[in-house]
């Protein structure tokens, strides 16, 4: 075994305990409470392992570093860490516990704080702690992505990617998407024009715009799920506490709009517990801020 890297000072249980979560054990992530408490709304962080290097189990057993395993997207500088999903029948409970876990905190908007740990060692470092966000699909749905936003130094190297050759936000919804960044974008250039300028670029423009055709593609939803989230929420949005903003002029009935916490564009599940009703408002919010 390589010596100990001195930052990798940090016992497995100790770090996590360090961070404010349970004791994981063999486990490679924990929550703060029990995980039949996470279920029911009583978790407030969910601490995971982020190793140095992806790796592998040889004939005995043991763990072989193949590959480094935070990447940096090579267009905007972003960290990202891959978290494998386990396959059909998969045996090992440790990986299926994790997947499961890492899915409850996405849906239920749990915090995700990960914690740098050394695939040689098997210890942590606590002096190099990520926030956990922005989940990604991997394009053949094999896994999931997350980026990381180290709290200081990444603590090791790093591989550079293309992070959008990787991961779908989806191809079906991507031009759609890209259109909608885009005029986003001209839209912020504009504001930083002076008022004079914007006046004689508008004095110049054409009065009806040009028209864009896009091929895209959009989610079978299932109205059980939408007529659920709402029943529930009562015509008060689950964002901001507040009633709903105004009344359908069809039904008479409190409008509010149902957001997938995961977005099914990434592989979110079109379910209850992935839903929850918002005030246009707070929907906006949770897809901008």
């Amino acid at each position: 075994m390589p010596n100990l890297p001195t930052i990798f000072d940090t016992p497995h249980d100790e770090a996590f305990r360090a961070l404010g979560a349970l004791k994981p054990r063999l486990q490679w992530s924990a929550f703060d409470v029990p995980r039949r408490e996470a279920r029911d709304g009583k978790a407030t962080r969910f601490v995971t392992t982020i190793w140095n290097f992806h790796s592998a189990l040889n004939e005995r057993g043991r763990r072989i570093p193949t590959e480094l395993a935070i990447v940096q997207d090579q267009t905007d500088g972003t960290f990202w860490y891959r978290f494998s999903k386990p396959p059909v029948g998969a045996t090992r409970k440790t990986w299926v516990a994790h997947w499961n876990g890492l899915k409850l905190a996405l849906t239920s908007g749990i915090p995700i704080v990960g914690v740098l740990k050394d695939a040689h060692s098997g210890h942590c470092s606590l002096k190099h702690i990520f926030d956990c966000g922005n989940p990604r699909s991997q394009v053949d749905g094999s896994a999931m992505w997350l980026q990381l936003t180290p709290r200081g130094e990444v603590g090791c190297d790093v591989r550079r990617i293309d992070i959008r050759q990787l991961t779908m936000q989806s191809p079906e919804v991507g031009p759609l998407a890209q259109l909608t960044q885009q005029f986003d974008a001209a839209v912020h250039e504009a504001q930083q024009r002076s008022k004079a300028d914007r006046r004689d670029r508008l004095a110049s423009a054409p009065l009806l715009p040009r028209r864009i055709e896009v091929t895209t593609t959009v989610f079978d939803r299932n109205p059980d799920v939408v007529a659920e989230v709402l029943s529930r929420a009562s015509g008060v949005c689950k964002g901001c506490t507040k009633p709903a903003p105004f009344i359908r002029r069809s039904d008479g009935s409190p409008y509010l709009e149902v957001h997938h916490r995961i977005p099914l564009a990434v592989g979110g599940e079109d379910t209850v517990e992935n839903a929850r009703a918002l005030c246009p408002n707070c929907h906006r919010a949770a897809h901008y801020a």
